[in-house]
């Protein structure tokens, strides 16, 4: 139901969701009035509405998608003038119906399981959460007569300028999901990592988010409001996030804004905050290329790439190479000597040994360039792949030569689609489907829950986000490389797409001198602005 509130101040606006399914326990009545669209405010007639007759009457409502916000109640009337009910919001259905604690359930960054009056003849808006499926539950014994119980969704106010399309349906509803997911993820005039659990703006996670915003929104304001807000929050001489690679980040998305745009005043603001970055972590590194963040072990993460990686034998591979493709990224803006030596000692460690995709990946985006490399980020197709680190994976791969870069991707994202996603999750693992059933029924006796069995590192069980806007990073390797639309300093562009043996796409970028059209039809380009 389309009833937009915006708020200009936090750059966002606000629409009613009606649910599409209702389960309910026996004492309540009519509860199909609920799936009804009607005007959303307080009636004076008792006609189409649901009635919970007592305590324990319960509905579990499905909205049909992710949603960032909570649930708006109408009510039409309340014997005793207030009931009290509890709501229970999920990203799954299990979730929705867990109490916390339970597989990790919680209500950390956002409270999606909370208590609540309802009064009579009233209209509430009530939660704060990421969710698609709501348990509302009477507590007490009076009766509530409802109209309504519809779902608020908080999107940006700006709206959507880039789109992509191929002749691949399956590869469609990958590319429009990954734009939802970070749409979702564009909240109060920032940028944040997830909408349930992880409302916050971390460094390292916001690089593929920049990236995708970029793509679909063109320059807006919540690009530069999370890096000054980063900024803001951390001074020169400490890691950003308390994580050292995390302050290197914040450059490559320094650069990769400003790359973009065009926008030379907002890096000429930032780029001596930038360069004392690189200065600091220029001092950790030795001549030989050797370097030890491990100044405070209890306040700093030293060598972190991503989750899957963290502590394990190449996780200290995976940093340096990140390290010297950052150090690089300056470089297309401007000399720096720290930059410069970040490269040259830090050369060696292209040729280490990898274990994760992820850190190969980071080894041909530094430079890397050894047979076999595609043959490594290609073993397995999707299986090794992570939400994070999608869009370095694949970029590598096209960048070694690689030729599965369109199957990995509908194997890895659309096996998310296959159970219920309706965005795109924190993690997932392939090892996942195997025993495990959708987002949107219980498991089965046997059945693995997908949402509350898997999991690990800060994201166990239910606590897992299934809407990270990191995961969207996937749509924008597919503009640079199916579209073929790359950015070039200055705000300059080139359009130069890589044949992944999709005949037909079609894709409008926003860029600083327009709005970019290309069409790519068996292999002839056009392109207008």
């Amino acid at each position: 139901m389309k009833e937009i509130w915006k708020d200009t101040e936090l750059c966002v606006e606000k629409e009613l969701i009606l649910p599409i399914c209702v389960k309910d326990s026996h004492n309540v009545e009519n509860s199909g009035e609920l799936l009804i669209a009607k005007p959303a405010y307080i009636p004076f007639t008792t006609d189409g509405v649901a009635i919970f007759t007592g305590k324990g009457s319960y509905v579990i409502l499905d909205f049909g998608k992710e949603l960032c916000g909570g649930v708006r109640f109408i009510t039409r009337a309340v014997e005793d003038i207030y009931a009290k009910v509890r709501i229970t919001l999920g990203e799954s259905l299990t979730e929705a119906c867990s109490d916390i604690g339970f597989k990790n359930a919680t209500n950390h960054h956002a409270p999606r399981d909370f208590e609540a009056n309802i009064i009579n003849m009233s209209d509430l808006p009530l939660g704060q959460s990421g969710f698609r499926f709501a348990r509302i539950e009477l507590l007490t014994e009076t009766p509530m007569t409802v109209r309504n119980i519809y779902a608020v969704n908080t999107l940006p106010v700006f709206p959507r300028q880039g789109y992509l399309k191929s002749e691949d349906a399956l590869l469609n509803q990958v590319m429009d999901t990954a734009a939802y997911t970070l749409k979702l993820c564009c909240q109060n005039g920032q940028i944040w990592d997830g909408i349930k659990r992880d409302r916050l703006i971390w460094s390292g996670d916001l690089n593929p988010e920049i990236l995708t915003c970029l793509y679909l929104f063109g320059d807006n304001p919540n690009i530069p409001n999370a890096l000054s807000a980063l900024r803001e929050s951390t001074p020169a001489d400490k890691w950003m996030n308390n994580i050292p690679s995390y302050s290197a980040w914040w450059v490559m998305n320094l650069c990769d804004y400003c790359r973009f745009t065009g926008n030379d005043g907002f890096y000429r603001e930032n780029r001596d905050y930038a360069a004392t970055i690189m200065k600091r972590i220029n001092s950790f590194v030795a001549e030989d290329g050797s370097f030890d963040f491990n100044e405070d072990p209890e306040k700093c993460m030293i060598y972190f790439l991503d989750w899957p990686t963290h502590r394990k034998p190449d996780a200290q591979v995976g940093t340096a190479a990140m390290l010297m493709y950052t150090a690089q990224k300056m470089l297309e803006m401007e000399d720096n000597a720290d930059c410069r030596e970040i490269c040259r000692k830090l050369q060696p460690w292209l040729k280490a040994d990898a274990i994760h995709k992820q850190v190969r990946a980071f080894q041909i985006l530094a430079g890397r360039r050894e047979p076999g490399d595609a043959e490594f980020l290609e073993k397995d197709g999707a299986a090794g792949m992570s939400t994070f680190m999608a869009y370095y994976i694949l970029k590598a791969d096209a960048i070694a030569g690689g030729t599965k870069m369109i199957d990995m991707t509908k194997a890895y994202f659309g096996a998310m689609l296959l159970r219920g996603a309706t965005t795109f999750w924190e993690d997932f693992h392939m090892d996942w489907l195997e025993g495990s059933g959708r987002i949107d029924e219980f498991p089965a006796p046997g059945q693995k829950d997908i949402h509350g069995d898997f999991g690990a590192f800060c994201y166990q069980g239910l606590r897992h986000s299934f809407c990270h806007g990191w995961a969207s990073g996937v749509l924008a390797f597919l503009y640079e490389y199916l579209l073929g639309v790359k950015m070039l300093p200055g705000g300059e562009y080139q359009v130069e797409p890589y044949d992944m043996g999709v005949q037909q796409v079609e894709g409008v970028v926003p860029v600083p001198a327009g709005m970019l059209k290309v069409l790519l039809q068996n292999g002839k380009i056009t392109e207008e602005i």
